[in-house]
Formats: structure tokens, sequence, C-alpha cells
């Protein structure tokens, strides 16, 4: 039987939805070698682009501020295990790392992060931050770039590359998975 494949507007919403609803991702951040060095962070979502909330004395907040580029990668996996393996799907991003100054933005990222995060809604570990300079918290937006999106309930292996708009809030275009191998030869 011949799948279905989804559409750039069905594969935006499915990443949305997994962005609102994981809230542990893996962040990759170059070091002043350019050698990467990986964290787990929670990430509070805003359509494609998320949040990422860190403190002043981390590695990862020095790098970030050194070298926005960086990557992620987001996982939903069933409880179920390999029983329940079609219901896998993730998401790799490589994009651009901007540390949060606004106080507008920054109480946007909060109020994302309270949200999102059940535990966060009474916690009081978002009511602080303040501006980069004057706190011991900061927010990161990540505006996605590039991406790989593997989506098993389309079909056990079954990837696309995507585009994002520049401004990282849509998607601008998909090609097969398959294309990156084709130039290699």
């Amino acid at each position: 039987m011949p799948r279905t494949e989804p559409s750039l507007e069905q594969i935006e919403g499915a990443i949305t939805d997994l962005l609102r609803t994981e809230e542990i991702a893996a962040l990759a951040v170059l070091d002043g070698t350019g050698a990467p060095s990986v964290s787990t962070m929670h990430i509070a979502a805003d359509g494609l682009r998320v949040y990422m909330h860190t403190f002043a004395r981390t590695r990862k907040r020095s790098e970030m501020v050194k070298d926005g580029r960086v990557s992620y990668v987001v996982s939903h996996l069933p409880s179920g295990g390999y029983d329940e393996r079609f219901e896998t799907r993730s998401l790799q991003v490589k994009g651009r790392a901007a540390l949060v100054v606004a106080p507008d933005e920054i109480a946007l990222a909060a109020r994302l992060s309270r949200e999102q995060f059940p535990w966060a809604a009474t916690s009081g570990m978002f009511d602080q931050v303040k501006g980069p300079e004057e706190g011991q918290q900061a927010f990161f937006r990540i505006d996605p770039v590039q991406a790989v999106w593997a989506d098993h309930r389309v079909g056990l292996m079954w990837r696309t590359l995507l585009d994002f708009t520049a401004d990282g809030s849509g998607l601008s275009a998909m090609q097969p998975y398959a294309e990156l191998f084709t130039s290699q030869g």
C-alpha cells in the first residue's frame, strides 16, 4: 500500500505539537575550538522557535554568546518502546541562538515555560529572570534554519529535510531525505 506523504502544512503542525508537548531537548553548541558540546535542556516553544533557559555562569551560555550556531534534537519516544515504534517522531534542528534581552520577550519566554512545564507554574523559577547583565538567569531563543523531521507514523524510517523562513517562524520548503545522499556520489 503506498503511503501518503504529509504536506508542508501538516509537518509544521506536527512539529509545533511536538515542541509544545516534549519538555527536554539535547542542545549542541560550539566551543572556542569549534568542537561540539552537548547539554540536556528544557525547551519552551513559540511555534517553531524555542526558548531555552540557562544560568549566567555556564559553559553553554558563554559559548552561545560567542557563536550562535547551535543544533538540538527533540523526540517523542512512546512509553511502550518497540511495540509503539510507529508513534516515534523526532526533530533535528540546525539554528541560530540569540540571547533574549528585551523585557517583553523575556516575559514571553517565562510565560511559555510556565505553560509548558507543569512543575514551573508554581516554582517561581522564572520570576526573577532579568536582562543578561542584571541577573543570574538568561533565556536564549533558537531560530531554526534547517531540520530533519522523522515521523514513523508516516512510515518506519520516514524522514524529510526542511528549510525554514528567514525569521524561523515557518517552514519554507521540504525535500526527500534521500536527496541528502545524491550529491555524495
